[in-house]
């Protein structure tokens, strides 16, 4: 085992020919269970020579070095002061739908798994099932650290395949709401700009549709209400790419309030409402899916945060902030 600045460095040796690559990074690394190593590679904190890997089964080759590499010091799991970092809408023996709050990291990244959405809701599952010593937690989908709103985890195996055929068949409803900056030309439309990655570690991109390039990704919005600089947008997807709202919408020139990443800071007008809002203005409002054992459809609806509320309500006023009434949303 070797340390680079800021990552931890893995050799595989003759021994490790054939060694699952989690296996390899639980019984080398000395500080990693297999399960940590698993939400590692699915948080993209994991290289093989180079290259990204994502899948835990990938077998190792003699020589191979394997590198799991540290975020920065932002990307640290918390929710703001007085927030608490989630709380259960709903749960039964198959299903847990949890409404988490910004700030909060849904899966562990190199630097640790202590204050994530999963590690929280293990202990959460601990403390309820005491007689149960390792909870299953089966992770289906996420949303950004800044976004808030809706999560659906499986509970059991089963369910897990289940609910993993709904989302490759887009049959889980996922709402959104986004506050954007400028005006939208049209009151409901449809993005189908394909998204590209030219580099494992590069920004994600959209390019234009019809040039055979990039994965496909649909994105569905409407108008909700327009003010002065900005538009709040309802968003449906039918595609979960990795960052798929907030590229589809910079890419049309109608970045998300507090973007830091996707937002072109030159094309932004000087707005002192929008600039001070300190995270993405995105919030997964609503979720339905089919229940795994019943076969029911279950729906359920999350209001908007605090901070978020706020700034709509301030942007109606025109002036200062004044705390948000629940009853709008």
């Amino acid at each position: 085992m070797r340390k680079s600045p800021g990552s931890l460095v893995l050799i595989a040796g003759a021994p490790d020919e054939g060694v699952r690559l989690d296996r390899f990074l639980r019984e080398k690394s000395g500080v990693l269970s297999r399960t940590r190593a698993r939400d590692l590679l699915s948080a993209g904190g994991v290289t093989i020579n180079g290259h990204r890997v994502k899948i835990a089964s990938r077998p190792l080759r003699a020589g191979d070095r394997v590198e799991v590499h540290p975020l920065s010091e932002e990307r640290r799991s918390g929710a703001p002061p007085g927030i608490e970092p989630f709380r259960v809408v709903h749960e039964d023996a198959a299903v847990i739908v949890v409404e988490k709050a910004p700030g909060i990291l849904v899966q562990p990244t190199p630097q640790g798994d202590r204050g994530t959405l999963l590690d929280l809701l293990r202990r959460h599952l601990r403390k309820r099932y005491p007689e149960v010593k390792s909870p299953y937690l089966g992770l289906l989908h996420r949303i950004d650290r800044e976004t808030s709103g809706l999560l659906l985890f499986s509970r059991r195996g089963s369910a897990n395949r289940i609910l993993a055929e709904q989302f490759r068949g887009h049959t889980i409803a996922r709402e959104y709401l986004a506050l954007v900056r400028g005006s939208l030309p049209a009151d409901s439309g449809t993005i189908t700009d394909p998204l590209v990655r030219s580099t494992p570690f590069s920004r994600r991109a959209s390019v234009a549709s019809g040039r055979g390039e990039g994965k496909e990704a649909i994105t569905h919005f409407r108008v909700l209400e327009r003010f002065d600089g900005a538009t709040l947008l309802s968003i449906t997807l039918e595609t979960g790419r990795t960052h798929q709202i907030r590229i589809h919408l910079s890419g049309r020139g109608h970045a998300v309030v507090g973007d830091k990443i996707y937002a072109s800071k030159e094309a932004l007008s000087p707005h002192p409402l929008l600039d001070r809002f300190p995270r993405q203005a995105l919030h997964a409002c609503r979720l339905g899916f089919t229940h795994p054992g019943s076969g029911a459809w279950l729906e359920f609806e999350s209001p908007l945060p605090a901070d978020f509320a706020a700034l709509v309500g301030s942007l109606r006023l025109g002036k200062g902030v004044r705390p948000p009434s629940p009853a709008i949303f």
